[in-house]
């Protein structure tokens, strides 16, 4: 089901005004279209849009003069061997913070990694790669913590084999953030952003809706904590300039009643009213009450 072509029209009027961030005329419609999963063809309109359900939650930060830069569909670098590189839902840049924000709603996650290739032989694979039979270490840029980042992915596949994890039901997706991983850690690493990122805190959230008959999720802790202690042993042996880099993931409800998003960034008062009765209608109608 989709909504109807009057809000969508009210959306694509708000999407092609300009703003200004980071010195750069920017356009929503521009990001939403040249990113790579292809929003405004249709799921941005279907009435249980994550991406739709981001652009109401965060679309009031062009405006924020406290925020340097943020978009929609932030394309991250992709591994050197090949292939797009990975979209975040959004990136929010202030004078002391850099965050990247995987949205979700009431998506179930594909649950493979290694075990059928879901994850591509890119990531992890220390044999050479495509035709060119790239090596690791080159295919992530020439970035020597490559083989701490393999040897994380094989790590977590046995992890998830010995959990039955493949089996489950979650909104958490250990590729997808995998991929968000490599392409941040890429984004960090890049020499021309080494002005952008000295001296600031970086964050990566994955933020859902909690719905009534959501679990906590044993998976979405253990990655955590596994790819916590990959980014620590990264940053103290490599550290490009950075403060701290942090992974957490927590609902729409608890950024919103408790500011969890950024002691540098309220929210309006009236957002959570606003998007719990929105999402409480589409629940209702989708007849949705767990993933």
């Amino acid at each position: 089901m989709n909504i109807s072509k009057d809000k969508k029209l009210v959306y694509l009027e708000e999407m092609i005004l300009p703003y200004e961030k980071n010195h750069e005329k920017k356009f929503f419609i521009e990001q939403y279209l040249r990113g790579a999963g292809n929003e405004l063809s249709g799921k941005f309109w279907e009435l249980r849009s994550s991406s739709r359900l981001a652009y109401d939650l965060y679309s009031w930060m062009k405006d924020e003069e406290r925020i340097l830069d943020f978009e929609f569909e932030y394309q991250l670098p992709g591994l050197k061997s090949g292939g797009i590189g990975p979209n975040m839902d959004v990136y929010i840049e202030t004078n002391d913070e850099i965050i990247f924000i995987e949205s979700k709603f009431t998506e179930r996650a594909n649950l493979h990694y290694i075990d059928n290739r879901y994850l591509k032989e890119a990531y992890y694979s220390k044999d050479g790669y495509g035709r060119s039979r790239m090596s690791l270490q080159d295919r992530f840029h020439g970035n020597e913590w490559a083989n701490l980042f393999s040897a994380f992915c094989h790590k977590w596949e046995d992890l998830m084999a010995q959990n039955g994890w493949h089996n489950g039901r979650d909104w958490f997706e250990p590729k997808q953030e995998t991929c968000h991983l490599s392409g941040i850690l890429l984004f960090l690493f890049d020499k021309k952003n080494k002005n952008r990122i000295q001296n600031k805190r970086i964050r990566l959230y994955n933020i859902y809706w909690h719905m009534p008959n959501d679990k906590n999720s044993e998976m979405e802790s253990a990655f955590l904590d596994s790819a916590q202690g990959l980014l620590d042993e990264i940053m103290e042996k490599y550290n490009p300039g950075i403060i701290d880099f942090k992974l957490d993931a927590f609902s729409i409800q608890d950024m919103l009643n408790y500011n969890k998003l950024s002691q540098n960034i309220m929210f309006p008062a009236d957002m959570f009213d606003q998007i719990n009765e929105r999402n409480e209608v589409i629940l209702r109608a989708e007849k949705i009450t767990s993933r």
